[in-house]
């Protein structure tokens, strides 16, 4: 009896001790699969934070590097904090070329070209730095959305890091990650690639790789010859250039065949066809172009309609003589006014082909004949009274000029009376003066005292004996000298 006993008691422990092994396997897979999904949700949550790669390398961000519109939900990047990742390039405060430390502005720049911004515009310029890379054209570019600023930084918008950096963005919305590739890291990458596609080299003309950013490879074939592929081998137009230049700003290729040039856009469809022995973006808000045949140049719109047909020596003035220009675009004057020169003689047209001031003058712009101050500049326009400068002989026999302002409509302003104008850089401003009669004179003043007032602000006459109506002055009390 106590034999049974023992065994059946033998039995029931055997099955505690059997049913607390499952409970503990069991406690242990449980936890084993709860450590898994918590590893799995920890994985999923840090994918959705953020990160940027640039140039194959992820960088460290900063709590403020990217920022959300808290409205549109869309992403902007601190251009300060990525700029330096990007190969070859640096970002600075201020407007290019100015000593300006002003937060509100800035510029990132390499060894090729410097591009600004400013906050709350969409608006940015290309300065290129180098004559080699000319890529004729007049740089200024819009942006998707208008450049932010904030925690004492400026934001661009995700997309818009493109165009101001020359690379290639990728924005994964799933995982918040950013991928940048800059023009340099993008022309190594593609240097293998490239021969496969049956190409021998890419071009590596500045204004080319910047083409590279967007998914378009300017190639050589070992004759020489060349084409635009994108980076799966996809045509967009076959080797047969001798030369091509990427036209940023317009998304268009500047080509030539045989001495003669032409327009293809970005798909490789003909826009402006390969009749000309040079062709110029002239504005492209206007859609113009100057365009050159037998020698001569004249203007055509993106239809190739004549505006100014190919009968001048020149279109736009010389940037280098007026350093208010460097800027600014040479070859259109407030969005309407076209310079032309023929035969040493200069007048303006209008962007319709209108004549506003016939080809008559020997100048537009003055170049200073006799400096009151060594730090005189050359002036060519007077931007708040929407003024052009206009120089002419009074008579054959003259070696100096008389200087006379015009405004946009071609209305006089001031009469061929003036010996100079010019304008000093004081205190960080560029204040214009005038010369007539051997006396200097500040423009604001004088102009105030004439009742010539500025385009968008009026202002009270006050007195100045310098009087650019009749050419007369009857004192120096407030000449400047």
């Amino acid at each position: 009896m106590d034999l049974f006993d023992n065994e059946e008691l033998f039995k029931q422990e055997k099955k505690k001790v059997k049913k607390k092994g499952i409970i503990i396997i069991s406690c242990i897979a449980v936890t084993i699969v709860l450590i898994i999904v918590v590893v799995c949700i920890m994985m999923y949550y840090q994918s959705l934070q953020w990160g940027i790669t640039v140039d194959g390398a992820s960088m460290a961000l900063n709590n403020d590097t990217i920022i959300t519109d808290p409205q549109t939900g869309k992403v902007f990047v601190s251009i300060a904090d990525v700029a330096p990742k990007v190969t070859g390039y640096t970002y600075l405060h201020g407007s290019y070329g100015a000593n300006s430390e002003d937060n509100d502005s800035g510029f990132v720049q390499c060894a090729d070209e410097a591009v600004e911004f400013t906050a709350n515009s969409n608006k940015i310029n290309k300065i290129l730095l180098k004559e080699d890379t000319t890529d004729n054209e007049y740089g200024y570019m819009y942006l998707t959305e208008k450049i932010k600023y904030a925690n004492g930084k400026l934001y661009a918008f995700v997309d818009d890091l493109n165009p101001i950096l020359n690379a290639k963005v990728t924005y994964n919305e799933q995982t918040n990650k950013i991928t940048l590739a800059g023009k340099d890291y993008l022309y190594e990458a593609y240097q293998t690639s490239i021969v496969n596609l049956g190409y021998s080299s890419i071009d590596n003309n500045f204004v080319n790789k910047k083409a590279l950013a967007s998914d378009m490879i300017v190639a050589k074939k070992d004759g020489g010859l060349i084409g635009i592929i994108r980076p799966d081998g996809t045509e967009i137009a076959g080797p047969k250039y001798t030369s091509v230049k990427w036209l940023e700003t317009t998304e268009e290729f500047l080509v030539e065949n045989n001495d003669k040039y032409g327009i293809i856009s970005e798909v490789g469809q003909s826009k402006i066809s390969m009749n000309y022995e040079s062709i110029q973006l002239l504005d492209k808000d206007s859609g113009l172009y100057i365009v050159e045949s037998n020698d001569k140049y004249g203007v055509i719109n993106k239809s190739e309609k004549q505006i100014l047909y190919a009968e001048f020596d020149q279109i736009g003035v010389d940037k280098n003589q007026y350093p208010s220009l460097q800027k600014e675009n040479q070859y259109l004057f407030y969005d309407t006014i076209i310079p032309v020169e023929r035969d040493e003689k200069w007048g303006l047209y209008n962007i319709n082909g209108n004549v506003i001031l016939p080809v008559e003058y020997d100048s537009i712009g003055c170049v200073v004949s006799s400096r009151q101050n060594a730090s005189a500049k050359n002036a060519i326009l007077l931007e708040d009274y929407e003024g052009i400068i206009v120089g002419k002989k009074m008579n054959e026999n003259d070696t100096n000029k008389k200087y006379a302002v015009y405004n946009a409509q071609g209305d006089q302003l001031v009469n061929f009376l003036l010996d100079n104008i010019f304008y000093i850089t004081e205190n960080g401003k560029d204040v214009y003066y005038l010369e007539m009669n051997g006396q200097t004179g500040n423009l604001d003043e004088v102009f105030r005292s004439n009742g010539i007032k500025k385009v968008e602000v009026n202002v009270n006459d006050t007195n100045n004996n310098l009087n650019i109506i009749d050419g007369s002055s009857t004192s120096d009390d407030l000449v400047k000298n």
